[in-house]
């Protein structure tokens, strides 16, 4: 991993700690924009970076016929149901960590980070702060994201423009408006596809 995509991985991830960290008790049960999970869900799902063992994967795996998503659906509702204190000791351990999954990229990681960071901070009320660098970065690693978060099929054949940095990619359908909102489009959020404009915001709403 370049020295400058862990940096930007670290600080991906040390963004979404602090607006967990801030959170009220009451929030961490409020529905994410990550249907069927509450936001202790979510981030018990993150954590699973430094928390999920091999031996659980494996099991875990097994019980959900290798149905890799419903694997985690499963054991992040299960994990949830923890003390706030756990997940947050957890995700501090997750903020100082570079650690990836087996066969992923530091900007799956990021993008990752990034998306669940809104499923949590908007079902609340909060913003989340980023700069230019970050979402170059994330935008750049869409097209050749790992299958389980489903962004390079998302933007197959579709051209993407953001408005408020400099950066496109892809051919097709346009799709213009902030980087922001094309990442979260790209990841299967609908909560900013009205941020976005042209023939293949409806590409990507359907897909």
């Amino acid at each position: 991993m370049a020295d400058n995509d862990k940096a930007k991985l670290l600080a991906e991830r040390a963004s979404l700690l602090r607006t967990v960290e801030q959170l009220d008790p009451r929030d961490w049960d409020t529905p994410s924009l990550a249907v069927g999970w509450r936001a202790r869900d979510v981030v018990a799902h993150v954590n699973f970076n430094v928390t999920l063992g091999l031996g659980t994967a494996i099991v875990g795996m097994l019980k959900a016929r290798g149905d890799i998503h419903r694997f985690m659906a499963t054991h992040a509702r299960k994990v949830g149901e923890r003390p706030i204190a756990e997940h947050l000791e957890a995700l501090r351990r997750v903020a100082v960590s570079d650690a990836v999954a087996p066969t992923t990229k530091s900007s799956d990681g990021g993008i990752d980070a990034f998306v669940h960071h809104h499923d949590i901070a908007l079902a609340v009320g909060r913003e989340v702060p980023t700069d230019e660098a970050r979402l170059r970065w994330l935008a750049d690693g869409i097209p050749q994201a790992t299958r389980f978060i489903g962004c390079a099929e998302r933007v197959r054949d579709v051209r993407m423009i953001a408005t408020d940095i400099d950066w496109h990619y892809g051919t097709g359908p346009e799709v213009r408006g902030p980087a922001a909102a094309i990442i979260l489009a790209a990841c299967g959020r609908s909560v900013w596809l009205d941020r976005l404009d042209g023939p293949g915001r409806n590409v990507l709403a359907q897909r």
